[in-house]
């Protein structure tokens, strides 16, 4: 099912560090200029604990490594309202191994995520999700001295029909993480401290029409929600109004749940009318609920590949483990743990690195991933699929060099096969680039 951390090689060492001015808490290269990458920054005033993503076992961990009175991190962990926050978007660039800061964008809240569009002909684009529930988008413009540009900023709350309805029994409501459509540039998905996922409609033209939040949570959990993910692969061929597609979250209460949706042209929408989506959301069945993890579901990534008629997905955990589970064509049935492996600290994020296919006559293939590991640090590690129908993870590189949460860690493959990575650290407020080789 894994492998062992005694068969894992030795801890690669940094190309360069440095200590950013505020804690980093995700980040990303540009696809158009893939010399950039943008970091976003949290900071709580007056408070030395992580961004939303702090766990009681997370906080625990963070006590030991800090040398933190548990008692004091408990005290300061519990809030009793809404608390001051705010951070920043650096803009970096890497040039002949090394690591270029170029631009400091200040924010008025803390940045929870950012994600580049991956539509053709918007990859220069980004949008942000923050701690005061705020959707925003930028530009990177090369050639400028400050090549960040913001253009927008959605304020969600605003757009609910009352407080209620968008805090329920919470004090505030943070943004913990959102998820473009992979294929259609005017959806991204978003998720709240509130336990909820939400739709959002961008627009044709992302900057140019007003946004719309879809009014009814089309996922919901018991306890904070971290993470979403969309997946195309269900949808019909060529069909452009009328189109399906899976959507996945993970929360805190433990739950990977998943439904098939159906997204289409509302036969009452306006050309002219920027009020409300021209599409409806409508889901085919119930959402399924997935127990398989031994604490709050914080990555998941669709692989776009299949076991048989099943999509094959990997998720992440705060219990340390990285799982692969097949779930059934169109949402029929429940999902199926195919493989795990314990990575000695909670996963947090995911990345496809490298695919390669037709191995094995044929009929395997391996992919490489790039994770986040929070207290432990960031691997590199492969799944394989033999070709009859057995899968494993083993960890083929691993970066320890920070001594808080790696929350955010992202990397360029170079035709060579050379894997440069930027990872970040939460507390100790570290940035550094490592390599790695995997070969062509």
């Amino acid at each position: 099912m894994g492998d062992s951390s005694e068969k894992w090689p030795e801890p690669v060492s940094s190309l360069q560090s440095m200590q950013l001015d505020l804690p980093p808490s995700c980040i990303e290269f540009c696809p158009s200029a893939p010399s950039y990458f943008l970091i976003g920054t949290y900071n709580l005033e007056g408070y030395e604990g992580p961004a939303a993503a702090q766990t009681a076992e997370a906080k625990e961990v963070e006590a030991q490594d800090e040398n933190i009175d548990k008692d004091e991190a408990a005290v300061t962990g519990e809030k009793e309202g809404p608390q001051n926050r705010n951070g920043s978007i650096l803009t970096f660039q890497l040039v002949a191994d090394q690591l270029v800061h170029v631009q400091t964008l200040m924010q008025p809240s803390a940045i929870l995520d950012l994600h580049f569009s991956p539509a053709p002909g918007k990859q220069d684009m980004c949008a942000a999700v923050s701690s005061t529930a705020t959707l925003a988008l930028f530009r990177l413009s090369l050639g400028e001295t400050e090549p960040l540009k913001h253009l927008k900023t959605m304020d969600m709350a605003s757009m609910c029909k009352t407080a209620e309805d968008w805090l329920g029994d919470k004090d505030e409501v943070i943004f913990t993480h959102f998820s473009w459509h992979p294929t259609k540039p005017d959806m991204v998905a978003v998720t709240t401290t509130a336990g909820y996922v939400h739709l959002i409609y961008l627009g044709r033209d992302l900057d140019g029409s007003d946004w719309v939040m879809h009014p009814e949570p089309i996922l919901t959990h018991t306890l904070e929600a971290w993470y979403v993910s969309i997946s195309p692969s269900l949808s019909p061929p060529e069909e452009e109004e009328n189109d399906s597609f899976l959507l996945l979250s993970g929360g805190d209460d433990s739950a990977l749940r998943y439904q098939v949706c159906k997204r289409t042209r509302s036969a009452h929408a306006m050309e002219d009318d920027e009020s409300e989506s021209p599409y409806t959301i409508e889901a085919l069945r119930p959402p399924v609920n997935v127990r398989d993890h031994g604490a709050g579901v914080t990555a998941i990534l669709p692989l776009g590949l299949k076991d048989g008629e099943s999509e094959l997905v990997v998720t992440g955990s705060y219990d340390d483990h990285i799982r692969l589970f097949s779930i059934p064509a169109y949402g029929f049935g429940r999902a199926v743990e195919l493989a795990e492996s314990n990575l000695g600290g909670g996963v947090w994020r995911l990345k496809i690195v490298k695919k390669e296919m037709g191995l094995l006559d044929g009929q395997g293939w391996r992919l490489t991933m790039l994770v986040s590991c929070m207290h432990a640090g960031t691997r590199v590690v492969e799944l394989s699929n033999s070709g009859a129908g057995e899968y494993e993870f083993l960890v083929t590189g691993r970066f320890e060099e920070h001594k808080s949460m790696n929350y955010g860690s992202d990397c360029q493959l170079s035709a060579e096969g050379t894997l440069a990575v930027v990872s970040t650290s939460f507390y100790d407020k570290l940035l550094c680039l490592w390599k790695l080789e995997l070969g062509a």
